[in-house]
C-alpha cells in the first residue's frame, strides 16, 4: 500500500477509500482483514494490508492567541494578564510559544509596553476578527434561549439610588435584566446589552448618547443627626464628613474640599479624619445610619429626600465636571429599549426640572 490507498494487484480499493473517508478503518493502526467489495464478484473477497494515516486537522494553540491578542489590544503584557487574571510571565510565555511556531517575531519589547511588528500586525488583524466572530456566536447562543426582553448596563450607584426607583414608575418593566458595571467601555455585543448609563461618554465616541443629568453636590444627612447642627454643614466636625473613593476609573470627582471651595468658607477638610466609601450608594447608606454627612449628587439624592430618609445638610454646590449619560448599542434599539429609552430621558428631565436652580 502507498500512502492512504489501499491496493489489491495495483488497483485502489474502493470500498476500502469509502470506509476510509467515512473513518471506518481506525486511526493509525496496521489492518490486515477482509473487505467485500460491493461492485466486484461478491465471492471475490478482498485483503488489504496498510497503516492507515487519517488525515488529522492541526491543534490550534487558542490560548496562546488569545493572550497574543489581548496584549496586541492592551499594549502590554501586564495589561494583558489583568484582563484574563493571568500573570504578565504567562502572557509572556505564550506569546514566545508563538513566535517560536511561526519562526517571526510579533512584538518588539519595550520598556514600559510592546508594540506590533509587520508580522503581528498582519496577525492580529485575523486573529482578532476571528475572535470577533467568536464571541458574537457565543453570546447569541448564551442568549437565545433565555434572553430578557431589555438589558441595561448601569454603575452600580447610580443603579441602586436613581435606575431602580425609576423603574418602580414604569409599566411593563416585567423582563429587564440590570447588570452593575463600574468600567467602560462595556462590550454591547458579548452581554447582550441594549442600553448602558454611566459617567461620562468619552469611553463611546461612535454611540448614540443622551445626556441625563449633571448635578451639583449636595450635603445629606439622617434627619436626626442634621438637627444637631443647626448651623448646617459648615459646624459638622471633619470625622463626620462622609467621602466618597469613587474608584480608579473617575479622577474628577468633586470631595467636600471642591464643595467648600465652591461656597467660598476656605474650609479645607482633613480627608483622613472622616469616614471613606468605595460607592456613592455607600456613602448614601452609611447617611441614612447616621454615621455622619454625605455628599452626593443631587438627582442620585432625590429619592430618599422625596422619602425623608435623608434631608439636605447645606446648599448644592461644585457642579460635576462630567454628566451623567445614556448610551445606545449601535445598532438600531429594539421597541422595548426604545420605550425605555424615552421614559428614562423623561424622568431625568423631570428631576432636573424639579432640583432648586
Amino acid at each position: 500500500m502507498a500512502g492512504h490507498s489501499v491496493m489489491l494487484s495495483g488497483r485502489p480499493c474502493a470500498s476500502a477509500r469509502r470506509l476510509h473517508r467515512r473513518g471506518k478503518l481506525g486511526e493509525g493502526k496496521i489492518f490486515l482483514g477482509l473487505v467485500e467489495d460491493l461492485r466486484q464478484d461478491a465471492t471475490q473477497p478482498l485483503i488489504f494490508f496498510g497503516q492507515i494515516e487519517p488525515h488529522m486537522p492541526e491543534r490550534l494553540p487558542l490560548n496562546a492567541l488569545q493572550a497574543f491578542d489581548h496584549a496586541a489590544r492592551c499594549g502590554s503584557f501586564a495589561g494583558a494578564a489583568e484582563e484574563l487574571g493571568v500573570s504578565a510571565t504567562a502572557i509572556s510565555q505564550h506569546v514566545r510559544q508563538l513566535e517560536a511556531r511561526f519562526g517571526k517575531e510579533l512584538f518588539l519589547r519595550r520598556a514600559n509596553g510592546v508594540d506590533l511588528t509587520d508580522a503581528g500586525r498582519e496577525l492580529f488583524q485575523r486573529v482578532s476578527g476571528a475572535f470577533a466572530e467568536l464571541t458574537e456566536a457565543t453570546a447569541h447562543l448564551r442568549h437565545a434561549s433565555s434572553r430578557p426582553r431589555l438589558v441595561i448596563s448601569v454603575i452600580a450607584s447610580v443603579g441602586e439610588l436613581w435606575l431602580l426607583p425609576v423603574l418602580a414608575r414604569l409599566e411593563g418593566r416585567a423582563g429587564v435584566r440590570i447588570i452593575e458595571e463600574s468600567r467602560d467601555p462595556v462590550d454591547f455585543t458579548a452581554e447582550g446589552i441594549d442600553i448602558r448609563i454611566t459617567y461620562g461618554a468619552t469611553a463611546y465616541p461612535q454611540h448614540a448618547v443622551e445626556t441625563l443629568f449633571q448635578d451639583r453636590m449636595l450635603p445629606v444627612a439622617a434627619p436626626a443627626l442634621a438637627a444637631q447642627w443647626i448651623g448646617g454643614v459648615e459646624g459638622v466636625p471633619d470625622e463626620l464628613l462622609i467621602h466618597t473613593g469613587w474608584g480608579p476609573s473617575y479622577g474628577s470627582a468633586q470631595s467636600w474640599a471642591d464643595w467648600h471651595e465652591a461656597m467660598g468658607s476656605g474650609r479645607r477638610p482633613d480627608l483622613g479624619r472622616g469616614m471613606v466609601l468605595d460607592r456613592l450608594a455607600g456613602a448614601a447608606a452609611a447617611a441614612r445610619s447616621g454615621l455622619g454627612v454625605a455628599l452626593l449628587p443631587e438627582t442620585l439624592a432625590a429619592a430618599d429626600l422625596a422619602r425623608g430618609s435623608l434631608v439636605a445638610a447645606g446648599p448644592a454646590a461644585a457642579r460635576m465636571p462630567l454628566p451623567y449619560v445614556m448610551i445606545g448599542r449601535p445598532a438600531p434599539r429594539p421597541r422595548p429599549a426604545a420605550a425605555v429609552w424615552q421614559h428614562l430621558l423623561a424622568e431625568a428631565r423631570g428631576v432636573a426640572q424639579a432640583l432648586p436652580g
